[in-house]
């Protein structure tokens, strides 16, 4: 009988771990890309050196959009080695950090020594690298970066190819430190892969430091074209790039793009979803195709009451009238409901003081609790995952209070009330997004029986 257990419970693991790695996230491979022949002929070097650090810390393994990191990062890596041509006369070098923990023993390693740029020496360089692991330890690497450029002459290209994620010590310090020992002979050139707005603040810190160097997105150089633009702009004269957004004037159909927007292979902002706003400066993503929009990329709201026209079914509806979905008059506590969520009343910013434009949608809820005399409810205030949690744990709390405060001044019986803050913990929709962050950032009423 035990052995018939014993057995059951092993095939229930077996059962079980089928399911997880059914489960498992599946990320799609990344474009592949052809590399544009660049030629070099005529043109000034003005870069005679290359270090490549590459991030194989365990972050790398996560997703971005459907890809995972990694496998970005690396065919970045892959496509400059193929892009600079052959003959360019440069010496280079590869370090990576973090690291499959079995296969790397060292938080960072230089697995390609420096020496004259070798192509078949580069790509079996990097192919060592199979996967991702291990901690983020970019300080430490930038310090062993010192030591590679050691003895070098001419210019250094320094070029760090990471999400930013998870690097436990400053590394811009290290950086700081080398810069001060190189001077202008090293410039920095941070590509950061996905879009965590910590690791660019970060990368552009280290790109400052640098002096020389500039940051882009690594999703920028998935292209041909858009890594022979970056390499000749890195490594040789005479061609421009103005706006400095990877694109080179003489191919650019939208000069003057401002910094660190990501632009397409015409140098024109992204705009995903068509509508005449660049991505960067859309604060509707997502609209859909035909709609007219505003200058913000958010469709045109006439009556102001928060639906867009496009779907609006009641247009002209009086200012400061609560609506439901389809921009038609509603109850603001319908009954039908046991809670009810605000994302209208508003704050000042890190503070729990209620905007005065939000006084008549409270006034609303003053007035359907009035009506309502048996109703009770608790307030509840949330924050999305910005700055600490402490900080959103006591801030969610005094705005959830401020209201109470407010309805029980508008004669709403402090006894029917009572205010919790959840901070960030009870997000209803993704923080990684601008939108999402917006969503949270609530308040909500829930009836108490």
């Amino acid at each position: 009988m035990k052995r018939r257990i014993f057995v059951l419970k092993f095939l229930s693991m077996i059962a079980i771990a089928t399911i997880l790695s059914a489960c498992a996230t599946s990320y799609q491979p990344v474009p592949t890309f052809s590399p544009v022949d660049l030629d070099a002929g005529g043109r000034a070097l003005k870069t005679r050196n290359l270090l490549v650090i590459l991030d194989a810390s365990s972050s790398m393994e996560e997703g971005y959009q459907q890809w995972k990191k990694f496998d970005i990062a690396t065919a970045v890596v892959r496509i400059l080695g193929q892009t600079l041509p052959e003959n360019i006369g440069i010496r280079s070098g590869m370090r990576i950090f973090g690291g499959d923990p079995a296969v790397f023993q060292k938080s960072t390693q230089l697995i390609d020594d420096v020496g004259t740029f070798d192509r078949n020496e580069y790509e079996k360089s990097l192919a060592t690298v199979a996967g991702a692991g291990g901690p983020s330890p970019l300080p430490a690497a930038v310090d062993a970066a010192a030591k590679d450029l050691e003895g070098m002459t001419g210019k250094t290209a320094l070029i760090v190819v990471t999400d930013g994620e998870k690097m436990g010590m400053n590394p811009a310090e290290n950086a700081r430190a080398l810069k001060e020992k190189f001077g202008d002979s090293v410039c920095i050139y941070p590509v950061q892969v996905g879009d965590d707005a910590d690791g660019k603040k970060l990368l552009d810190e280290i790109a400052e430091i640098g002096g020389c160097g500039f940051g882009v997105s690594a999703q920028s150089l998935l292209g041909g074209q858009q890594m022979a633009d970056y390499v000749a702009r890195i490594f040789l004269g005479d061609q421009l790039d103005s706006d400095g957004d990877g694109v080179l004037d003489s191919r650019d159909k939208c000069p003057g793009t401002p910094a660190g927007v990501n632009v397409d292979a015409d140098g024109c902002p992204l705009d995903s979803d068509g509508d005449g706003v660049g991505d960067y400066k859309d604060k509707c993503p997502g609209t859909p195709a035909g709609v007219d929009v505003d200058a913000d990329g958010c469709p045109l709201d006439s009556d102001g009451d928060g639906v867009g026209d496009y779907k609006d079914k009641c247009p002209g509806t009086p200012a400061g009238v609560w609506v439901d979905a389809k921009g038609c008059p509603a109850s603001v506590l319908d009954s039908g409901s046991t809670a009810w969520t605000f994302n209208e009343i508003n704050f000042e910013t890190a503070k729990a003081n209620i905007q005065p434009s939000s006084y008549g949608i409270l006034d609303e809820i003053a007035a359907a609790l009035a009506a309502n005399p048996q109703l009770k409810v608790a307030v509840e205030g949330h924050t999305d995952n910005t700055g600490a949690r402490a900080f959103n744990m006591d801030l969610s709390q005094k705005r959830a209070q401020s209201v109470v405060d407010y309805l029980v001044k508008k004669g709403v019986s402090p006894d029917r009330l009572s205010a919790k803050g959840y901070g960030p913990d009870r997000p209803i929709a993704d923080n990684g997004t601008r939108v999402g962050r917006a969503k949270n950032r609530r308040v909500q009423f829930v009836k108490v029986d």
